[in-house]
């Protein structure tokens, strides 16, 4: 009987362990969130414009 308890005991402090990281780390989501996401990853998608380095072109 000792045994069946330890790991039952056992198991609860693993889910009662998981629970709490995984609340504590979880993305703060808002009512926004996805459109943010969408708008970051379509910038990133986004071509760059080219920077001029030393000298510039005489036409």
């Amino acid at each position: 009987m000792s045994g069946l308890v330890f790991l039952v005991v056992a198991v609860a402090v693993c889910i009662l362990g998981f629970l709490y990281l995984w609340i504590r780390h979880r993305d703060r989501s808002t009512f926004m969130s996805s459109v943010d996401r969408f708008e970051e990853e379509l910038s990133a998608l986004r071509p760059r414009k080219r920077e001029s380095r030393g000298r510039k072109k005489v036409r």
